[in-house]
Parts: C-alpha cells; sequence; structure tokens
C-alpha cells in the first residue's frame, strides 16, 4: 500500500509558476526512516531504489514524449 505524505517544498511551487513546468517529486524514504526526527536514517537500499525508480521514471518520460 503506498502513502501519499510530506510537506511543502517552496521552490516547486516557483518551478511551475516561473518555468511553465511540471515538477514531479519522487519521494523514497519510509516511515521506519523517521523524518527529521533525532534518529533519523536512511538506507542505502533506499538510495539505490531511488535511483532505479529515478532512471525508469526518465526513460518512461522520454518513451511517451
Amino acid at each position: 500500500m503506498y502513502t501519499r505524505t510530506g510537506g511543502s517544498i517552496p521552490v516547486v511551487t516557483s518551478f511551475d509558476a516561473l518555468l511553465g513546468i511540471p515538477v514531479v517529486m519522487l519521494g523514497v524514504s519510509l516511515p521506519d526512516c523517521r523524518a527529521h526526527a533525532p534518529n533519523e536514517r536512511f538506507k542505502l537500499a533506499n538510495f539505490y531504489g531511488g535511483a532505479a525508480a529515478a532512471a525508469y521514471l526518465w526513460k518512461e518520460l522520454a518513451a511517451n514524449a
């Protein structure tokens, strides 16, 4: 199951407004990463999985352009 979570990143609105391009944000952390907590962590497996997901996204976007 996927859960949409996260806060706001102000520059995203500027990219959309000033550049006129859509913005895609790809989060790859999991709830057990405890983002912004004193004991925050980020597993290397998430990092490598995120890199692979980003590469796949770019490939799909290029194929559908």
